[in-house]
């Protein structure tokens, strides 16, 4: 991502998520794959799975050194260079230091609630993709009428694309999404079936999330979306 997507992701995050981390002014010092990294992490930390974990730790420990080096150059008004000894390591009370900003800014990072910041951070095809295949659904390849391919997720116990008490996820062409965003999913019930798209990010990734975590059933969902687009006709 460059430094233009990098700033516009940032200074879009709530003002007390980037106060807890440190301040404008500390982002933009931070180096490139610092930031990189950061953002990087944020997005494992909503849309990754129990297999990106040891990346998320690596991911977090660069963050923990960019930020804790950051801070020690603040704290003592020397370059870095100057606190180490000729093997380029932290001369004893320099080591402290650091190793207090580092645990400090990794326990902060690790413990903000990035999920809550969903309708900011928009999963990519493949994200999304990853993320459902993990969680028992399958790929179903389906042309239009104008043969332009179309990805559909459907959840293994589902007999059809659109079985009634049954959810599937699409993953469309923009221009032919009917204004429903890249990303939507269907909810049939009673023979008559209802979308909700990334056009309502907020609401679409929230309920996206909450099923496949298990916190929200399939029912409730399907309730919900369908009950709500009734009331809006």
């Amino acid at each position: 991502m460059d430094t233009n997507n990098l700033d516009k992701w940032w200074y879009g995050l709530p003002g007390n998520t980037r106060q807890a981390i440190g301040n404008d002014g500390i982002w933009e010092k931070l180096d490139m794959p610092s930031r990189s990294a950061l953002h990087r992490y944020s997005r494992l930390r909503i849309y990754g799975t129990a297999k990106d974990r040891d990346e998320e730790r690596t991911l977090l420990n660069e963050i923990a050194c960019g930020l804790g080096d950051l801070a020690l150059v603040r704290k003592n008004g020397i370059a870095l260079e100057e606190m180490c000894n000729g093997n380029g390591e932290f001369y004893d009370e320099y080591q402290e230091q650091f190793n207090i900003l580092y645990d400090n800014y990794g326990h902060t990072i690790e413990n903000i609630s990035w999920p809550d910041w969903i309708g900011h951070t928009i999963p990519t095809n493949r994200e999304l993709g990853r993320l459902l295949e993990h969680h028992g659904y399958k790929r179903m390849e389906i042309d239009t009428d104008r043969r332009i391919p179309k990805t559909f997720y459907v959840f293994r116990r589902g007999l059809h694309i659109n079985a009634s008490e049954d959810l599937s996820y699409h993953i469309v062409p923009q221009q032919d999404s009917f204004g429903l965003g890249r990303f939507a999913v269907c909810a049939t019930k009673d023979g008559e079936s209802f979308q909700l798209g990334s056009d309502c990010a907020r609401l679409f990734l929230r309920r996206f999330l909450a099923f496949l975590k298990g916190e929200r059933s399939g029912k409730e969902i399907i309730d919900e979306i369908c009950n709500n687009r009734q009331t809006e006709r």
